[in-house]
């Protein structure tokens, strides 16, 4: 009898043994699955989730995919009142004429009237500093929506440059900044320019340093790489004046915490002290712009500032930038 008793027992317990057994396999099974499933679907949401937010953020570029725009720096250099009388590329650019629609844009600004009245019913920029504070003014503004290619001209263009629009047509693809003058500024030295009576160094001199140093460099280096003295007998070789091309990417090579520390320092009354104070619109030096003007080819060009000597057929030689064989282009006879 008990050994029955013992025999159900004992098969009793194999029989919840066997049960329980199977009980925790399905529980793991079932735990593995889920678990499978989470890391199947945790990548899809957090993929989806960025995807929807810049979707939802994204705005339309308020420029044309691969379109030059065209920056001139243009003051009283045209009749406001009579735009009949306008230079014809610039009517072409701003759509004022009946032929066909050109291969680029011109952005413009006015710089007399604040409240841009008729007839500057433009976008208004202060006039400051020369053609360098509207430069500033228009990277300051469109930072985060730049145009894939830019032309920045002065007022007057063809004083340093006779075929301004055809000249940049000729650039290169693969070249992101570029001089469309061909005049060049051979060793200057920065003590071209008055002293600071104080301390007997170079005003021009001080400004560039200053500028410099908002775009990260140590201007003091940059500008007397080999440690001589008199500091401001350094001196500057690069292609005049101000009138260049350039791509986005390059102008985003620095931040626009950087170029909003310049443009902010554009509207200040002068650059380093009240001895380069400017007047708008007034004769005389112009410390803040003459000291880009100076600098543009090492702050976009990323060159030195004493650029090596043009040698033709070399890379020295700005020829190199442009297609020889494109109509128009400075470097063949076409």
């Amino acid at each position: 009898m008990f050994r029955s008793i013992f025999i159900r027992m004992k098969k009793r317990t194999i029989i919840l043994i066997i049960i329980s057994t199977i009980l925790i396999g399905m529980l793991e099974i079932n735990f593995n699955c889920n678990k499978k499933i989470e890391e199947n679907i945790m990548p899809v949401l957090q993929t989806t989730v960025p995807i929807l937010t810049n979707i939802s953020t994204l705005k339309p570029s308020k420029w044309k995919k691969n379109q030059l725009v065209v920056i001139p720096a243009i003051w009283k250099e045209i009749d406001w009142f009579n735009r009949s009388s306008w230079p014809l590329w610039l009517r072409e650019g701003l759509n004022l004429t009946n032929n066909s629609l050109p291969s680029y844009h011109v952005h413009l600004y006015q710089r007399i009237d604040p409240n841009s009245t008729y007839p500057y019913d433009w976008p208004y920029c202060p006039n400051v500093h020369e053609e360098a504070g509207l430069y500033l003014k228009f990277i300051y503004e469109y930072y985060h929506d730049l145009p894939d290619k830019m032309l920045f001209i002065q007022g007057d263009v063809h004083v340093h440059s006779p075929y301004p629009i055809e000249t940049v047509q000729c650039i290169r693809d693969d070249v992101h900044y570029a001089s469309i003058n061909f005049f060049w500024n051979i060793e200057r030295p920065w003590s071209f320019w008055p002293r600071d009576p104080t301390d007997n160094i170079g005003l021009m001199y001080k400004c560039a340093v200053r500028l410099l140093h908002l775009f990260g460099f140590n201007g003091r280096a940059q500008l007397n790489p080999e440690g001589k003295t008199p500091r401001d007998d350094n001196v500057v070789t690069a292609i005049c004046c101000a009138q260049f091309y350039v791509t986005k990417q390059r102008i985003h090579h620095y931040t626009y915490e950087q170029w909003s520390s310049l443009y902010r320092a554009s509207l200040q009354p002068y650059c380093t002290t009240e001895l380069d104070r400017e007047t708008p619109g007034k004769k005389g030096i112009k410390w803040f712009g003459g000291s880009f003007e100076h600098l543009w080819h090492v702050i976009l060009g990323l060159y030195a500032t004493d650029m090596p000597a043009q040698i033709p057929g070399t890379n020295t030689d700005p020829c190199h930038l442009f297609y020889p064989s494109c109509k128009g282009s400075p470097c063949s006879d076409n």
